[in-house]
This record gives structure tokens, sequence and C-alpha cells, in this order.
């Protein structure tokens, strides 16, 4: 997989068209291009160029900003089939600043659905594409967002000055950090950022966290509130934080000390480029494992025993079906291990019936 850009420069054909290197992804194929653009013929004519050079793709997700001679911009995106994407290609726009751009994610679906890791791939191509070329450096933008975006090109957490003091501070040892003049508390990434709360906090200043989500309403990708639950009493606060998190379109993270918190903070960081897979659990699917995960469920029943167990009796239908006497010929299942196989199965899943049924 090659990730150097490529530049069209056919003279029948819309020129200065940038390419992101490609993702694959369980045959699914993701890349993007990107073009600067002045009017809507403009992205048109993008588009119709896409359409033809990618040939047979599924889905060609389109999202441009153009901003008129008076200021205003304008600001459209298509999904193409493709739900919720090209929302998310325009929100990566808004939140670089980019005028005059026209991005284009062109997906091959490989027969195997992919779920929410998709966007993922979609924005990351996209903000491959526009951080190669000339396409962002006409912006003309002096806002805290551009200037952060811009310096967050390396490793380094960004913190916003008012969390000078901050205990959690401490606490972020993997990744560096450095002050700057942004918007939320922290910048993770070019589309990620956190807002800090601590309960106690909240409860002094319960209108604070809605100022604050207000003002980067829309801006990021990944917006995220990092709660320090530091107060004895907390479901009723956690619980309308969490309402206000899915109404505000943030994710929610709880943190159960001053260390946990900032440990999140630099995970998200080192996490940033990094392949959701590599935070997932491990499934095995063999039969062995999946009889060991149903089996150890039942107490004091371990994996050398399921071992035991598979190997004299072959197949959970047996084991389910073998009589006490029978599964007392297996060595290490006593007396107690065996009354608790034969209640896992023999009784009912609900021990008290609901009275009205």
């Amino acid at each position: 997989m090659s990730g150097e850009l490529s530049e069209s420069s056919t003279e029948s054909t819309p020129t200065n068209i940038y390419h992101s290197s490609r993702i694959k992804d369980r045959r699914s194929i993701f890349v993007a291009h990107a073009k600067r653009v002045e009017t809507k013929q403009e992205v048109d004519s993008f588009l119709n160029h896409i359409k033809i050079e990618e040939k047979n793709a599924t889905h060609n997700v389109l999202a441009f900003r153009l901003e008129s001679s008076d200021g205003t911009i304008i600001e459209e995106s298509d999904d193409d089939g493709e739900k919720h994407a090209g929302e998310r290609v325009l929100n990566l726009l808004k939140t670089l600043d980019a005028k005059n751009v026209a991005v284009i994610v062109t997906r091959w679906f490989g027969g195997i659905s992919l779920g929410p890791v998709r966007f993922e791939h979609i924005v990351k191509c996209a903000r491959e594409v526009l951080d190669q070329g000339p396409l962002l450096s006409k912006r003309g933008s002096t806002s805290s967002t551009s200037s952060s975006t811009r310096s967050i090109s390396s490793n380094t957490i960004l913190v916003n000055g008012c969390q000078r003091g901050n205990p959690i501070l401490q606490f972020i040892r993997n990744v560096p950090w450095e002050y700057s003049e942004i918007v939320p508390d922290y910048l993770l990434g070019q589309t990620t950022c956190a807002l800090f709360l601590s309960l106690k906090y909240h409860r002094l200043h319960p209108e604070y966290i809605f100022n604050r989500m207000e003002k980067i309403a829309h801006q990021y990708i990944l917006r995220i509130l990092l709660i320090l639950v530091d107060i004895e009493s907390h479901q009723e606060s956690i619980r309308e934080l969490t309402k206000l998190c899915i109404v505000n379109n943030f994710t929610i993270i709880l943190a159960w000390s001053q260390e946990e918190a900032g440990r999140y903070l630099e995970t998200y960081k080192m996490f940033e480029y990094k392949s959701p897979e590599m935070i997932m659990e491990k499934v095995e699917n063999d039969y062995l494992a999946k009889l060991t995960h149903c089996l150890t469920q039942i107490r004091s029943v371990n994996k050398t025993d399921v071992v035991t167990l598979s190997s004299s009796f072959g197949s959970l239908k047996r084991i389910m079906n073998a009589s006490s006497d029978e599964l007392a010929m297996c060595p290490g299942l006593g007396e107690q291990k065996i009354k608790r196989i034969k209640e896992a199965f023999e009784q009912p899943f609900l021990t008290h019936k609901n009275p009205n049924e």
C-alpha cells in the first residue's frame, strides 16, 4: 500500500487532484481525493471525474465548503448511500476551517459489514489528503481552533491554560504535553478533544459544563467529557451528565482517580493513529475455546476441568446429558462441582416466576 501523494495533471480533466493512501479492511477499500474549488460547477466536475476514474466504487462520499466574495460560507455533503459519512467529512472540514476545498472519499464494499470503524477509515483518509499540497494553506483563519490544529501534527497533547495546576497533568507521563491557546481543555488529535469536569466542582457550579460544551459544539468529530468522580453520592450527577452528553453528542468517560484520568488522556493520544483492532478483545473461534468460555461460567469449573470433560464426552450436548455418576468418573470433579454443573443445565433460568405473568 503506497502512502505517497499523486497529483493529476491531464488537461482534459480537473487538475491538482490529491489522493490519500488506501486503507484496506476486510476486503473493503477506502481512498480520499481532494481539490481546491471555487464554484459549485467545479465541485460537480470534480465528482464526475472521480466517478469515472474510480470505476465500480460502491460509494463516493462528498463534502465541500465554498467561501463567497462577501465571506458567506456555502457547505454541503452527500453520503452517496454511506449514511452519515458525508456529515462526518464535512465536520472535519469545519474543524480545520477549510475553505474552497472539496473532498471525496471513495469506498469499495468488500462484502463484510465493518460497523462504526468504517467512519474512522473515512475520516482518516480525508484527514490525510487534506494535509497534502496547498489545500489548507489559503484558509486565512486566525481562530484558535485552526492554529491549534496546525500545531498538533506531533505527538503532543495541547492543554488549555485553564487547566494549569490540575493534578491529573502529573500523571500524563508517556506522551508530551504543553499549554496552548485552545478552546477545549485538551486537544488529543486533529479531530479529538476533551473537557475535564470534577463532580465536586460540578456541584458548586452546575452551569459551567453547559457553557463549555456550547463553545466547542460541532467543532470536533470526537468530543469527550472526562469526569473525575470525587464525591460519594455521585449517581444522580452522573445520570444528569450522561443525558447532557447524549444530547450534545459527547462521549462520557468516568475516572475514579486523578491518575486514571491522566492515563485516559495519554491513551487517547497514543492510539490516535492505531487500528481499533489493537484494543479489541481477541476472540478465539475454535470449539474448545468456546466450550471453555461457556463452562467456566459455572462456579469452580476451571480450564483443566473443561479439557477433561471435552476429552471424556466430546461435546457440550453429551456433557449436558451425562449423569452424575458418569461425571464422577472424570478426574478432578468432586461432588460439589458435579452438583453445580448439573444445576447449571437443569435449573430454570428464572428462579422466581413473575406474579404478573
